[in-house]
């Protein structure tokens, strides 16, 4: 796994603490009041200068198709998606998705928004790292 290198750092959830977060997806959103659990967040420092992300899913349920996307934002309200798809996990399975910042700048935050319907009550667990 990357984030066991030495040319990986860990980065920090955003709301949280770790930087590790486990989920078990509720349903999509409807209207105002119900929101999914689908994105999350993890913080870039401020003096990285990192060469790519690393987001690692691991499925802690069975036999689960996910919708992904792995957004990077930057601090002028820009974002970058550079995976938008779905994917199938087993049991214990694991997904990475990796994700390339511009070449001028660096995201202040890494997104994952990890859901979908066929994904309902299934667990997963989520890490981001930030790759020299």
């Amino acid at each position: 796994m990357l984030l066991t290198r030495a040319n990986c750092t860990p980065l920090q959830v955003v709301g949280g603490s770790g930087t590790s977060v486990t989920k078990t997806v509720t349903p999509g959103g409807v209207g105002p009041f119900f929101r999914d659990n689908w994105d999350t967040d993890f913080a870039v420092p401020t003096d990285a200068s990192f060469r790519r992300y690393v987001a690692t899913i691991r499925s802690l349920s069975g036999n689960t198709t996910y919708q992904a996307s792995l957004n990077l934002k930057y601090s002028n309200g820009t974002f970058d998606q550079t995976f938008n798809g779905s994917f199938y996990l087993p049991r214990n399975g694991s997904k990475e998705l990796v994700g390339l910042p511009r070449r001028d700048s660096q995201p202040f935050q890494i997104n994952v928004n990890l859901g979908g319907l066929r994904a309902v009550g299934s667990t997963y667990s989520l890490t981001i790292a930030g790759c020299f």
